[in-house]
This record gives C-alpha cells, sequence and structure tokens, in this order.
C-alpha cells in the first residue's frame, strides 16, 4: 500500500526527536542534520532549497524508524488491501482534529481512488508504543467505514451545533467501544482499556441506573455486529439506550427506567424538536387525559415541549 506523508508534520517531527535527544546529551545526530541542512543555504538557489530540506528530511525521517512503524500499523490490517489505494499520514492541527477518515480521488479516467487519511500530532511520533496504539485504533476505524456491514455513512447527526456536538460525542463514544472492544478481544494494545471506555459511557448517561448502565455497558462491549445505523440510532435516542437492557437477567429487579428526555429530539405531540421539556411530574392530571384524546398511545413519561403543553392547558381548563 502507497502511504504519503505531509511534509509539515514529518518537519516537525524530526525537530521534535533531535531537540529530544539533545536534551538528553546525545547531540550526534543534530550534529550530522546540520552538516547536511546548513550547506543548502549556499549551494542552491532559494526557490530550490525546499525541496533539498525536504529531502533530508524524509532520509531523517526513514532513519529515526518513523517509517517502518507507521507500514508496519498499516500492515496489521490487510483488509484495507484491494479498498484503499493508499494512506497519508497528516499533521493534525490540535487535539480534536486527531482521527481517520476516508478521501475520495477521481483520476483523469474517471475512476474513483479512495485513501486513508490519519491526522496525528507530532508529538505522538515521541511516543512509539502509544502511537502505535493510535494508530490501530484509527485504522480499525478506517476498517469499519470500508465494511459494507458496518453501513457508514458521512452525513449530518443534528440540525443546529448543539444537537450535532451532543449526538457526535456520543456517537464517538459508542464507536471507541466497538472499536476497542474488538481489538482487545483479538489480543490487540489501544489507546483506552474496557474501564476507560465504561467511564467515558457513564459520563455521557448520569440519569441512567448505575446498574442499568452497567449491565447495558456490557452488552454493548460484547457486541460483534454493530453498525452506523445502531449507533447513530442509540446517539439520537437514550431511550434505545436504556432498551437495551429490558430482558436482561441481571437487573429484572430494577424498575423500568424513566424515559431519558433529549435536548433537541422530537416533541411527541408536534413532532417539532425541543429544548424546553415538559415532563410527567409537571403535567396536571386533566391535561393529560385531553392529550391522551388526541394522542391515545402517549404517556405522561414521554413528554411534551413547552409550547404543546401551554397550548393543551388553554385548551383544557379545571372544570
Amino acid at each position: 500500500m502507497k502511504l504519503e506523508f505531509d511534509p509539515g508534520i514529518i518537519g516537525d517531527v524530526i525537530f521534535l526527536e533531535l531537540k529530544a535527544m539533545d536534551e538528553r546529551g546525545d547531540c550526534a545526530l543534530t550534529t550530522e542534520y546540520h552538516s547536511l541542512t546548513d550547506p543548502i543555504y549556499e549551494n542552491f538557489p532559494l526557490d530550490e532549497r525546499a525541496a533539498q530540506f525536504k529531502k533530508i528530511d524524509w532520509d531523517f525521517f526513514k532513519k529515526l524508524g518513523f517509517l517502518k512503524l507507521i507500514k508496519n500499523g498499516f500492515d496489521e490490517f490487510p483488509e484495507l488491501k484491494g479498498k484503499v489505494v493508499g494512506g497519508i499520514i497528516a499533521k493534525a492541527r490540535g487535539p480534536f482534529e486527531e482521527g481517520s477518515d476516508l478521501v475520495l480521488k477521481v483520476t483523469d479516467k474517471g475512476n474513483e481512488q479512495k485513501r486513508i487519511i490519519v491526522r496525528l500530532l507530532p508529538d505522538r511520533f515521541m511516543d512509539a508504543g502509544y502511537l502505535e496504539k493510535l494508530l490501530r485504533h484509527e485504522l480499525m476505524h478506517a476498517s469499519d467505514m470500508l465494511s459494507e456491514s458496518f453501513g457508514y455513512k458521512d452525513e449530518r447527526f443534528g440540525c443546529n451545533p448543539m444537537e450535532e456536538s451532543i449526538i457526535k460525542e456520543r456517537y464517538s463514544a459508542f464507536w471507541d467501544i466497538f472499536v476497542d472492544s474488538r481489538l482487545i478481544r483479538k489480543g490487540k494494545e489501544t489507546v483506552s482499556d474496557r474501564d476507560g471506555r465504561y467511564r467515558e459511557f457513564e459520563s455521557l448517561f448520569k440519569k441512567i441506573p448505575a446498574e442499568v448502565k452497567i449491565a447495558i455497558f456490557e452488552v454493548l462491549w460484547q457486541d460483534e455486529s454493530l453498525t452506523h445505523g445502531k449507533i447513530l440510532g442509540m446517539s439520537k435516542d437514550v431511550n434505545k439506550v436504556i432498551k437495551i437492557s429490558e430482558g436482561l437477567p441481571a437487573i429484572k429487579h430494577i424498575p423500568k427506567a424513566k424515559k431519558t428526555l433529549l435536548p433537541g429530539a422530537q416533541c411527541p405531540l408536534c413532532q417539532f424538536r425541543t429544548y424546553d421539556w415538559i415532563d410527567n411530574l409537571n403535567i396536571e392530571p386533566h391535561i393529560v387525559e385531553t392529550i391522551r384524546s388526541d394522542f391515545p398511545s402517549w404517556d405522561p413519561e414521554d413528554g411534551a415541549c413547552e409550547r404543546c403543553m401551554e397550548a393543551y392547558k388553554v385548551s383544557s381548563p379545571v372544570s
């Protein structure tokens, strides 16, 4: 598989590695590097220097073992061959940009070619052990994106920035559970263990009872057949997450969990998205009966938006 590297990340990695070696008292490589780069200023015109620096940086990048490390990471995923024409290692501008994606290029002949792009922070290369685990984690994501059974789609998750952020955070947590659980079962090291992924899951669903959360996480951790659609559905509707726990022997004694009203979800009455929910604790009995005359399957736990509730209050005064 052909690998391409962003010149920017190579230059930054070389700088960081030489600096780290100098700080450890090993200046031999820095001396060698400058013996090759310093003459460039005298021997090449300005418009040719960048290419010369790029060549020297590439040679040192290989010499330091970074190219081999990246190649070994891609070699762990033979299933990628034939599905993509190559991989790109690019520089991430910050922690939130790190990750993997697919890029599509149309050739002059009209053929579509897919490449995997992995964006990394340059300082990740200073810890080869962690970089190996991070690359494995990201390539597992890429493998899912290319899997027909996973059914990945690049689509918007919400109708506004707040909703998009909430759903994306949950989607990322579910997908990371799916990725790391499978890697660990294969005996592969990855960026987070079971406990770490549970803490992330737990922090996103604080309203779900602890026993229920543990049972749900166990099901998710063991699931080998999650799909993009299933993950997105759970990310948009917390009640689909809670439903996983129904009927599990370990939690039969736990009462049915109260429905969680997700900010930005659709009101069951008017079908408009709302961030102002009225739940069953604040709905008067006579209003419940009026709503049920229009929506027989509606339950107070389903909640309703503030505007619908105000309308029903006006239309059903206390007799």
